[in-house]
């Protein structure tokens, strides 16, 4: 039987937060347990509301929608953050991923690929799309504000954290990187977690960036399949 993938919006827009439940519910998969219209009800429903993913809008009444994100990362790091917004700059993008949010939909997206990135964020995947993820990376990579020498992080991890960085680069998901290495997806959150303790990040987009800075080799999916 497939989990059903709890998911919490957070948009200042009633018509579009209703519309997506209404949307949402033809999916026996996914189920909207609460609707936030602003910031501070969002912030709210974080202790009292479990939940997988949320949906959550960039610009919550003229306050940043990213607070949001970073408070209920720290509440539950294991949820998915799916950003809905009109915006597509940068330094959104790099915040974003910085903070750990995995999942990117602009507002002129189809339904079906909302529910698409609602879903591969469930299961621990990244929904960015290609060139605004691209473009957060190399800032992260060139530009950004890696918080220590890439070297020294990387010196830390183990062998099989090293491998399960590789796989990252690749860009696998967990589900994956366990079948491909196997251990369990419970096995490779605790590798990913420690990872990023490690190079002192919040996401493992972030760690990618640092892996690739640091010349990290990709994972070699041929050899390590046999």
């Amino acid at each position: 039987m497939t989990a059903t993938t709890r998911v919490v919006i957070v948009d200042d827009h009633e018509v579009f937060a209703d519309a997506v439940t209404v949307y949402l519910s033809d999916y026996s998969d996914l189920e909207v347990v609460a609707i936030a219209t602003s910031a501070a009800r969002g912030m709210a429903l974080l202790s009292t509301v479990p939940f997988d993913v949320m949906v959550l809008d960039l610009a919550l009444d003229g306050e940043d929608g990213l607070t949001v994100a970073r408070e209920a990362l720290r509440v539950r790091p294991n949820a998915g953050i799916v950003v809905t917004t009109c915006l597509d700059s940068d330094a959104h993008v790099v915040e974003a991923v910085q903070l750990g949010v995995r999942g990117w939909v602009p507002k002129t997206s189809t339904a079906a690929t909302l529910v698409d990135a609602i879903r591969g964020v469930g299961r621990g995947e990244t929904r960015i799309p290609a060139e605004l993820l691209a473009a957060a990376l190399m800032t992260l990579t060139r530009g950004g504000p890696i918080p220590m020498e890439p070297s020294q992080g990387v010196g830390e991890l183990t062998s099989r954290e090293l491998e399960v960085l590789g796989c990252l680069v690749e860009g696998l998901s967990r589900t994956e990187i366990g079948d491909l290495l196997h251990v369990s997806p419970n096995t490779v959150r605790t590798h990913v977690q420690s990872i990023l303790h490690k190079l002192q990040v919040h996401s493992a987009l972030a760690a990618v960036a640092i892996a690739r800075h640091a010349g990290v080799p990709g994972a070699e999916l041929s050899a390590a399949r046999h």
